[in-house]
């Protein structure tokens, strides 16, 4: 990836680095990937959302689960249609692999299992002259997808909400492709709460289906470790990252992802973001999937944060997740007796 310019941008009282703006990638040239890290419940299908509705981007959901759930169970785009009957998508496959083959499909899935877990992240931040086979398979197959994804809907920037740090680092070092990293993070306790409520998961085609639902304990130890990987990447990924705290996105939309959005080198201005305005934001359908159930509300949508937690969270859990996580509140400006609504958007180089 090419090193960021060492020029220092001001905003408020947080210093950028620079990066230069890359030129508007083709559908057959190399495609700009905006890809959000970092855990779920964090605010990032409607962060996704609102980049979706700039003109020349598009959103595509947590692309990772394409092949490993949503195409198998034929769930629904959320454009509301099943994947298979999903024109989109439909389109995408034929454009990039010539149909979504079961073969397509596990070769997705199995070029993500070999170089793109968890316990890859090492071996990728350290680089290297050549991929493994594996690497090497999941940057052609995803390059290929994006540029198809690109071709079909005349997008520019395809933003992808997979969140998993280390695919985003696998493609990253693809030279096919223009990755840049923003990673939406939110106060733990909150996204702890949100692990442990019952939430219908209306994606499903068939039957009845709920969101995972995870222990306290389990979702402060996800998010500190998927934190810390998302930190390595950004000290030495050597791929521009920014970080975007919810809470900041949900007080000034506009502001945050102008910000945001600079500190990755692909500014956008307050008339990019038009479908937002006095905290609210205007969504059409997309084609965005899996995810959160909101990934399927269109129309005016109002943006705020959701502190339910402060209120209705088991003293315990919420002592828990604290303790947990402390290093990492403190670090992202999140109190421990309870929200913030401190402005903290910070580029990494």
């Amino acid at each position: 990836m090419r090193a960021p310019d060492r020029t220092g941008a001001s905003t408020g009282s947080t210093t950028y680095a620079a990066t230069p703006h890359a030129s508007a990638a083709t559908p057959t040239d190399r495609p700009t990937v905006v890809y959000l890290g970092g855990f779920g419940r964090s605010g990032s299908t409607l962060v996704e959302r609102v980049l979706g509705a700039v003109p020349g981007w598009v959103n595509v959901g947590e692309l990772v689960d394409l092949a490993r759930s949503v195409a198998p169970a034929d769930e629904r785009c959320g454009c509301g249609e099943p994947f298979s009957r999903c024109p989109v998508w439909r389109t995408v496959g034929e454009e990039a692999f010539g149909g979504w083959t079961e073969q397509v499909l596990e070769r997705l899935v199995a070029a993500h299992r070999a170089a793109a877990r968890q316990r890859h992240l090492p071996r990728l931040l350290r680089g290297g002259a050549r991929p493994s086979p594996a690497l090497a398979e999941l940057r052609e197959l995803h390059t290929r997808l994006y540029r198809a994804i690109a071709a079909v809907t005349g997008a520019s920037v395809v933003v992808d909400a997979s969140k998993g740090p280390a695919l985003g680092q696998a493609l990253a070092g693809a030279s096919d492709l223009d990755v840049r990293l923003l990673n939406v993070v939110r106060d733990p306790r909150a996204v702890a709460w949100s692990w442990s409520r019952r939430v219908e998961r209306p994606h499903a085609t068939a039957g009845t289906a709920e969101m995972w639902r995870i222990p306290a304990s389990r979702s402060a130890a996800q998010w500190a470790a998927l934190q810390l990987e998302m930190g390595a990447i950004a000290a030495w990924g050597g791929v521009p990252a920014a970080r975007l705290r919810y809470e900041d996105f949900a007080a000034d939309p506009v502001a945050a992802l102008v910000a945001a959005t600079a500190a990755i080198g692909l500014p956008l201005r307050p008339a990019d973001l038009r479908a937002v305005a006095a905290g609210r934001v205007r969504l059409g359908p997309s084609h965005g999937l899996s995810g959160n159930p909101g990934r399927f509300r269109s129309g005016l949508v109002t943006v705020r944060r959701d502190d339910r937690w402060v209120d209705e969270m088991p003293v315990r859990d919420r002592a828990l997740v604290t303790a947990l996580t402390a290093p990492l509140l403190l670090t992202y400006g999140y109190p421990a007796t309870g929200p913030t609504g401190r402005h903290d958007i910070e580029r990494h180089s």
